[in-house]
């Protein structure tokens, strides 16, 4: 039991923090990011505070960046060098640690394949945006964010794709490859943040600005605590709502209960009308203990519209910015095959276009060729990849093409006379797809002729306006117009979860909801795994017409 002593040192200490913390909760589209940049940090910059007496965090480079930009455009004495302190949680606790970290992509396949979790024949290794994820590693890192026994949080998941012997052999396992097991030494994300937590004396700031509160994790919000207790001022900003990282362990208690300070409530809405408010509010009204931060919508106009088939979506009266957006990998794969068949252009939101960017080059290199236009060394180096008629395959060496100047120029002829190409006179008037027959599968060269028919070649070398992936994936970003698709798999089925766990569930396709502008388009499903959008659509209209 404490003593009286300690009770009231830790009573004191909950009271400092309460005194100099401001915490903003900034409902969809209310302008929380705004707040914290132009109405909390340069205000401070305004009063003479240093850039390097200032953190702020947030959970994505884009963020910080996007801080740092509009930072330096009203203040142009400082450059970028001066906002060393403005990073994810990660990168700012990444600087005191000299050892190499755990790359979540290249390391976590190495590991799946030294440990023969997956095999060097597996054809997702040919894709460069695999990334490998594993179940039971994933738990191991939600109990080490949770600050648990990693078999108590094994224990509590209702969905189990390991037995408790594998996972804690893929621990043990894990744990030994970090340590050297592999050919070198790594730490990780969370050992990082523990290591921080023990060892780094973090220096004194005048204000300490975290976006996105709701997203952190008990293990991080250990760091922000112990960063917070050397900070003369502390700016805290989410939205508990949107807080749809509880599968890594995040907890919007912390921002909303737990933490101590004084609440503003940011109360109005410029990114979305009437009608996409009152639906997402229908989604809202089920999600538990949600903070009190009613809201109101803005003046434009849009509407909210349910759909049986993706065909039905009117994507080509409304040509502007698209989400489509699935609930887990599985559907965004889903959708992106219906959007191919439809011919649509779109990307994900890593900005990788719907086809491979050098198969486009080398159809754009030949449809120069055909045109009488000479094409250079680069062009013509990666056309060939994709030509089968060489008088030699050396033609399609690095070798072959590093002998050749940097400023030459090719068309038909030279190709034809000094690059090894064997083809008759007559199939330079060919288009691409009687020519380029190399590394092209059928599929592929039916969707490139689908997007050219309907794009043009201009509008193919411009950024797809469609991007489709997953709601967690575009949390934060917006969109004029929203397809949100009902589907799902057994882990995420909305019937089967718990209220705790439906309310959860609920936060996801809120956020998903609000990601939009102008129009909202619900893709239905009678799938047996999903979530019951249909419901919330009928609720929503039985609500208008009542009006």
């Amino acid at each position: 039991m404490m003593n009286s002593t300690q009770e009231n040192s830790e009573l004191k200490i909950l009271e400092d923090l309460y005194r100099k913390t401001i915490k903003i909760f900034g409902p969809p589209g209310t302008g929380k990011t705004y707040t914290l940049i132009e109405r909390v940090l340069k205000n401070y910059l305004r009063r003479g505070v240093q850039p390097s007496d200032i953190a702020y965090l947030s959970f994505t480079n884009k963020a910080v960046n996007t801080a740092v930009k509009r930072a330096m455009d009203s203040f142009p004495n400082y450059s970028s060098e001066d906002f060393l302190r403005f990073k994810t949680l990660h990168t700012y606790c990444r600087r005191y640690f000299q050892e190499e970290v755990f790359d979540p992509k290249h390391c976590a396949i190495d590991f799946a394949l030294q440990t023969k979790i997956i095999k060097t024949s597996d054809k997702r290794l040919a894709d460069d945006t695999f990334t490998f994820k594993d179940w039971s590693l994933g738990i191991y890192s939600k109990a080490r964010n949770l600050l648990m026994d990693p078999e108590e949080v094994y224990k509590r998941e209702s969905y189990k794709r390991d037995s408790l012997t594998v996972f804690n052999r893929k621990i043990s396992t894990y744990e030994h490859y970090k340590q050297g097991g592999g050919e070198r030494s790594f730490i990780d994300f969370d050992d990082m943040i523990e290591r921080t937590i023990k060892e780094v004396d973090f220096p004194r700031l005048k204000v300490l600005i975290l976006d996105e509160a709701q997203d952190c994790t008990p293990l991080q919000w250990s760091v922000i605590y112990k960063m917070a207790m050397k900070s003369e001022r502390i700016y805290l900003a989410g939205d508990d709502d949107q807080g749809i990282y509880k599968w890594n362990g995040a907890d919007p208690k912390y921002f909303t209960k737990f933490f101590p300070g004084r609440k503003v409530k940011l109360r109005k809405t410029q990114r979305f009308g009437e009608a996409i408010y009152k639906f997402s509010q229908v989604i809202r009204r089920g999600i538990r203990d949600s903070e009190e931060k009613e809201y109101l919508p803005g003046k434009s106009t849009g509407y909210v519209k349910s759909y049986l088939s993706f065909k039905e979506i009117p994507f080509e009266n409304l040509k502007e910015d698209w989400y489509i957006l699935g609930r887990i990998t599985e559907t965004v794969n889903e959708l992106r095959m219906l959007a191919k068949d439809a011919g649509l252009y779109y990307k994900d939101n890593r900005d990788n276009k719907c086809f491979d960017e050098k198969q486009w080059e080398a159809i754009k290199a030949w449809t120069a060729i055909t045109n009488k236009k000479k094409i250079d060394k680069k062009q013509a180096r990666n056309m060939y990849k994709f030509i089968r008629e060489l008088a030699d395959p050396n033609f399609r060496l690095d070798k072959f093409w590093r002998a050749e100047p940097d400023f030459k120029q090719y068309n038909f002829t030279d190709l034809k006379e000094w690059c090894g190409l064997e083809l008759k006179d007559e199939d330079s008037k060919k288009p691409w797809y009687w020519i380029l027959r190399r590394n092209f599968k059928p599929r592929q060269v039916r969707h490139f002729i689908r997007l050219l028919r309907r794009y043009g070649q201009k509008e193919l070398d411009k950024d797809p306006l469609i991007t489709i992936d997953t709601i967690h994936s575009v949390k934060g970003g917006e969109a004029n117009h929203v397809v949100l698709y009902s589907k799902g798999n057994f882990p995420s089925d909305y019937s089967h979860k718990s209220k705790q766990e439906k309310s959860d569930e609920r936060r996801v396709w809120y956020t998903g909801a609000t990601r939009a502008r102008k129009t909202l388009h619900l893709l239905r499903t009678d799938y047996k795994f999903n979530y019951p959008i249909g419901a919330d659509y009928l609720i929503y209209v039985q609500e208008k017409n009542d009006k």
